[in-house]
Formats: C-alpha cells, sequence, structure tokens
C-alpha cells in the first residue's frame, strides 16, 4: 500500500517537473520521508542525489530523515557520521540531526551516548531545545531512572527552555510508575501552575497511589483539581478512595453505588 501510494506521489511529482514547475527541497523532503518509513534507505539516498543533479541543496530535514532511515537499519555510526559529512557539503547542523542521534541512543538504553550527545552540542554552542529535553525525560522515565530524568527537568528550566505539556506528563506518569508519588504530585501543582493538565488516566493513577500511600487529603486536592476541569475520576480512582475512607467497612460498598451513580464518576 506505501508503494502504491509513493508511485501516486511520484507521478504527481514528476507531472508537477513536466509543467515546469520547480521542485522544492520541501517536495524532495516529502518523498525521502515517504521512502524512508518504508524503510527503503537506498531509494532515499537516491532522491537525495537527484535533488543535488537538480541544483537543489539538501537541508537539515533531509539529512535528518537519512540518518533516522540509518537507525532504524542499526547503523548508528554511520548515522552519526553523516551527521558531521553533511557540513562538508555545505549543509549547517541543526539541533533536530542531534535529535535522531539521541533518540536512537534511547531506544537502545545508551545513556551515556545521550550524555555525550549533550556535552557535544554544548561544546558546538548549540542550546537544545524542548524537543531535545523531552527525549531524554522520556526514555529515562521509560527505563525508571525517574531521578535522573526530574535533574534534566528541572535543568531545562533553569537554562530557560519552555517545559512543554508532554514533558510535564512524562514526569507525572514516570513518578506514578516508580510508585514515587510525593514527586509526581509536586510535579502535577508545578504543572496546574503552568496552565497545564495531565490526562485523566495520570490523575487517576496519582489518586490511587496516595490512597495507598494513607495521603487521602492530597487525594482529594487531585480530584478537586479533576472535577475543576470537568474532568471524570472511574471506578479504580473512586473505589481506592472509599477504600482509604471506609477500610474495610461494611459501608464501602453502598457509599462506592452512590457514588458511582453520580455524575462524577467515568463508568467506562
Amino acid at each position: 500500500m506505501e508503494k502504491d501510494g509513493f508511485d501516486l506521489a511520484r507521478q504527481v511529482f514528476d507531472e508537477m517537473c513536466k509543467r515546469g514547475v520547480r521542485p522544492s527541497v520541501v517536495s524532495y523532503n516529502m518523498l525521502i520521508g515517504f521512502v524512508g518509513r518504508s524503510g527503503e534507505l537506498g531509494e532515499a539516498v537516491r532522491l537525495k542525489e537527484e535533488m543535488t543533479q537538480k541544483g537543489i541543496e539538501p537541508n537539515a530535514v533531509t539529512y535528518g530523515i537519512l540518518m533516522e532511515g540509518l537507525c532504524a537499519e542499526g547503523r548508528y555510526g554511520d548515522a552519526r557520521k553523516l551527521m558531521f559529512d553533511m557540513e562538508y557539503q555545505g549543509c549547517e547542523t541543526e539541533v533536530r540531526n542531534y535529535g535522531v542521534l539521541m533518540s536512537d541512543c534511547g531506544r537502545r538504553g545508551d545513556f551515556e551516548g545521550m550524555r555525550e550527545l549533550m556535552a557535544e552540542m554544548k561544546r558546538r554552542k548549540m542550546k537544545p531545545d524542548w524537543v531535545i529535553y523531552s527525549i531524554l525525560v522520556n526514555y529515562l522515565c521509560g527505563r525508571g531512572r525517574v531521578d535522573e530524568a526530574y535533574k534534566v527537568f528541572v535543568d531545562m528550566q533553569m537554562k530557560g527552555v519552555e517545559v512543554r505539556a508532554a514533558v510535564y506528563r512524562m514526569m507525572v506518569d514516570g513518578f506514578c510508575r516508580a510508585r514515587r508519588f510525593d514527586m509526581g504530585l509536586r510535579v502535577l501543582n508545578a504543572m496546574l501552575s503552568s496552565g497545564h493538565c495531565p490526562r485523566g488516566e495520570s490523575f487517576r493513577d496519582l489518586i490511587v497511589g496516595l490512597c495507598e500511600d494513607g495521603r487521602v487529603s492530597d487525594a482529594c486536592f487531585v480530584l478537586e483539581e479533576m472535577e475543576k476541569r470537568k474532568m471524570v475520576l472511574d471506578g479504580e480512582g473512586w473505589g481506592a478512595l472509599v477504600q482509604a475512607f471506609c477500610g474495610g467497612c461494611k459501608g464501602n460498598i453502598d457509599l462506592l453505588r452512590e457514588l458511582t451513580s453520580m455524575e462524577y464518576v467515568d463508568d467506562g
């Protein structure tokens, strides 16, 4: 199906050229990206050479796509070499190119490689953007290294890099998975103060975890923040609250039934 899609896109592209419409680097990048995602790295390289022959200079996006293809084939070393070769070919390396390499290191659990890339960016006076930081936070949290992720999270704030909602969510979810609900709540407060909001599942996980830790008042605070945003808590969250309030008392099932009959709970 993807091959058929590329053939059609190529036909349109060639028709444009026949009509005298000069293709742009964006047009070529779309084609290169298409074949690159299909695993046809050889064709992607051929297209890059074709655009050069036509006097259209590849940009950082072009090389980034090729680097992703190399990484997908397990050729990290070649992707890293290409990033430096691009400068010899007149194309300045951008932060996005480092992001490709960092993502590959993260997928392989090579955090030392990620730190080296960050240090290299610093030496080259390149300022990491929020995407670079989010890559670090995402993979560190995914491996349970939440304290290291939190240091990165704090560092990006100190460096004046905007913390997007996605990064806050990674940290809240990461602390919840690590059962560090106190820290999850701390990040939640910062997130809400910044005008962002976590997913309903993140709210629920915090409520359940805080209840299990005996921090019922904090769990109720999280519930109130959900209600302010017209978000509903599911049965698992309500069950944790009922258990925390009532323990093993006989009436907790009736109370849960009463609560779930109201419009504050997600039946799904």
